[in-house]
């Protein structure tokens, strides 16, 4: 009984470590601090585990979409941008200077450099491509600066087919695209998936475990709402359906209970598209900043403002 003791006992400790970790939380959250937009996700199935620094290389499938609006005439062309994502956790705080280098085998792709701000022990830079970088095969990287020891390292370069079908359940088309945040919404660096015409995507996106993805359209707050989802596996090759209606959920976690009976309990909070129509105040059927703004503050009274009227089935 003691080795399984001791094992316990160590289990324990490595859990309180990780909670009291600056910079972290448990199950998938987010830590943020002042004005600060770094977040970093401790959940166990994170990418964002056991490198140093983490890089990850977007090359989206094409360079720019066109876009309609439902409720206005005309098409508009949205440019769809290579980006370059680099994460750090365990450096000292205070200001650095980051070099990286993107290299195809032994042949240079690209280097650049940016000063950072070091806070609890992480960084997080996003770096807009001017072209893709298909061959790339890995990305060296060193961090330095005063009173820094220097450090470097090299991460190899992997990636996972994403692809699948999106429809609208009333059987209707908006244009529409999945945009997926590796460590945190509205952390820096998010990768943008184009939607075809026929409902179709398929891109190769760095491999790991999404904080967050997000599938949406044009139509949104309008004739639909979007579609969310948490920890979001991508660390192999995934087919996926996505379908939009007028009613999206939020915050769903599902838990086993270890009770008498085999017992999973749901949780989650519903919004309907027209309990958010509700605040048009100039009836122009879309909901504008200003009338988001009073949204959200009638939700501070009542978070389920926006909510559906839910029945029990009989």
């Amino acid at each position: 009984m003691r080795p399984a003791s001791r094992t316990l006992s160590r289990a324990v400790a490595a859990v309180l470590l990780i909670a009291l970790l600056p910079g972290r939380s448990l199950g998938g959250q987010h830590w943020r601090t002042g004005a600060s937009p770094q977040t970093f996700t401790a959940s166990m199935y994170s990418g964002l585990q056991e490198p140093l620094v983490e890089a990850l290389l977007y090359n989206p499938p094409v360079v720019q979409v066109e876009w309609t609006w439902p409720f206005k005439p005309g098409t508009t062309t949205r440019a769809v941008t290579p980006v370059l994502v680099l994460y750090a956790r365990g450096l000292p705080d205070g200001a650095a200077k980051i070099e990286y280098r993107v290299d195809a085998g032994t042949s240079p792709l690209l280097s650049g450099a940016k000063d950072v701000t070091i806070e609890h022990g992480g960084f997080e830079l996003a770096v807009g491509l001017e072209r893709p970088l298909p061959g790339a095969t890995h990305v060296s990287w060193t961090c330095d600066g005063p009173g820094r020891a220097p450090l470097k390292g090299l991460i190899l370069l992997k990636w996972s087919r994403f692809s699948g079908q999106l429809r609208y359940l009333d059987g209707g088309w908006r244009s529409s695209y999945i945009e997926l945040w590796p460590n945190g919404f509205r952390a820096p660096g998010s990768f943008y998936v184009p939607v075809g015409g026929d409902g179709r995507f398929d891109a190769l996106l760095p491999s790991r475990v999404y904080s967050v993805i997000n599938v949406n359209g044009a139509g949104y707050k309008y004739d639909a709402m979007e579609r969310w989802g948490w920890d979001y596996d991508l660390t192999r090759d995934r087919v996926d359906e996505f379908a939009i209606g007028r009613t999206e959920i939020y915050g769903m976690r599902a838990f086993d209970l270890n009770g008498p009976l085999p017992t999973i309990f749901v949780m989650f909070r519903p919004t309907a598209l027209s309990r958010v129509l509700r605040f048009d105040a100039d009836g122009d059927g879309f909901i504008s900043d200003d009338e988001t703004k009073a949204t959200l503050a009638a939700m501070k009274d009542s978070p389920t403002v926006i909510g559906p009227e839910l029945e029990a089935a009989t």
